[in-house]
């Protein structure tokens, strides 16, 4: 199957964090062994950068893009127009980074690994968590 993991769900995964979601936990590790494909937006890249930088997480952007570069697995997924046009008829997530994330999602048609309450109470989108 085919997912789009957002922010939490990657550094957790990177990071053996216990409070990742058991059915995210299962997905990402899967396809790790190569049964899935994640889909990663810019826009989480982007706020990997912010948070390592501000020091609030210990995953630092080189690690993601290592990790997207070396496994099959990952695809990064740009911001393009076809995102934001998704991302435009988004009407139930209103912070603009959020909008961008279940904008791809919308696009590519696939669920999102999040716990992020608002995500998983849009009419837009599957989510997957617990």
């Amino acid at each position: 199957m085919v997912y789009l993991a957002d922010s939490v769900a990657l550094i957790r995964h990177l990071r053996k964090h216990r409070r990742l979601g058991q059915q995210a936990r299962k997905i990402l590790q899967e396809a790790d062994a190569g049964e899935h494909t994640i889909f990663i937006s810019a826009i989480s890249l982007m706020e990997i950068l912010y948070l390592a930088q501000a020091k609030k997480i210990t995953v630092d952007l080189a690690e993601v893009i290592t990790l997207i570069s070396n496994s099959p697995n990952y695809t990064l997924v740009p911001i393009d127009t076809d995102v934001v046009l998704a991302a435009a008829t988004v009407d139930d997530v209103p912070e603009l980074h959020d909008r961008i994330l279940v904008g791809t999602a919308k696009h590519l048609q696939v669920p999102i690994l999040t716990s992020d309450q608002i995500i998983t109470q849009s009419s837009h989108v599957q989510t997957v968590w617990k």
